[in-house]
């Protein structure tokens, strides 16, 4: 196998991360019909191209004189390092930011699938065969000191880029939680109210799926859903009333000031999903904002 050092290694990463960078976005691009600027961080580079890449030489060199290994252990190798990627990034964020489900012979949780590991197999022989040709000539041209240079500065600012964009997907997945537990307890408080009052259970409907309603609407429907509502209502209800209206605020207060990053961060992934109710309600605002600015 060719000898990289680790700064050959590292500068490898982020030379692989941006190509896949440059792919994705494209990709999805055409797909979507409008520019999408892909990916988990904001700048470009997708790391999990980044690792694959590295990876998929890694293992792939040892067998250089066997094509049929090479597409093999390629294959295998980056489909891990994407189930598993796919695995932790959910866990974390409780969003799958890519889903395969539905393609042929797709994981359960949709993390892999059969088209997309072919399409490792196949990067991992023109990586090895093709690509290498060439980052052999540009791997042993520049000097160790530009190496370090390069090297540091790019990780100064992939690191930066990682920390604002994770504390972005956390953001997140707290909006998420706020939103998924006010529809949760709003359910709760449409359960409990007399199946033949049509229209104030309409009313509470309404009011979950539209984030724009404000606190003064909302205090006025609760007011009007506790006069059909038993008399004989129980301090501990009332409290979680109470409760449900400062929660409302509280999700008010964050889908109404949705910052840039995070409307980056579901722009540039469109395919993104989430177990959470609230992620859904966040992304169609966000949509809804970026179809108001295109109408422009």
């Amino acid at each position: 196998m060719k000898e990289y050092d680790f700064t050959q290694w590292l500068l490898l990463f982020y030379m692989f991360s941006f190509f896949g960078w440059i792919f994705e976005s494209s990709y999805v691009s055409i797909i979507n019909k409008k520019l999408v600027n892909r990916g988990f961080l904001i700048g470009p580079w997708i790391p999990i191209y980044g690792f694959g890449g590295v990876l998929m030489l890694f293992v792939a060199l040892p067998f250089y004189f066997d094509p049929v290994l090479v597409f093999i252990v390629g294959l295998v190798a980056a489909s891990t390092l994407e189930y598993f990627t796919g695995v932790i990034m959910e866990r974390i964020f409780a969003v799958k930011y890519w889903d395969y489900t539905g393609k042929p012979f797709a994981s359960k949780n949709g993390y892999i699938c059969l088209e997309s590991s072919l399409c490792w197999g196949v990067f991992t022989l023109i990586l090895t065969y093709v690509g290498d040709r060439w980052i052999e000539g540009f791997i042993y041209t520049p000097s160790k000191a530009m190496f370090l240079v390069l090297d540091s500065v790019l990780t100064l600012v992939f690191l930066s880029d990682v920390y604002v964009s994770a504390k972005t997907a956390l953001h997140i997945k707290d909006m998420a939680q706020l939103v998924s537990k006010a529809n949760a307890e709003m359910n709760e408080i449409m359960s409990r109210m007399p199946e033949n009052v049509t229209a104030l259970r309409d009313a509470f409907d309404a009011a979950r799926e539209d984030g724009h309603i404000t606190r003064e609407e909302w205090n006025d429907l609760v007011g009007k859903a506790l006069s059909v509502l038993s008399e004989d209502l129980s301090e501990k209800r009332a409290q979680a009333i109470k409760h449900f209206e400062s929660v409302l605020a509280k999700r008010q207060t964050k889908l109404k000031d949705l910052d840039a990053l995070t409307k980056r961060m579901l722009a540039s992934n469109p395919s993104a999903s989430s177990r959470l109710e609230g992620f859904d309600m966040i992304r169609r605002r966000v949509e809804d904002e970026l179809k108001r600015k295109d109408q422009k």
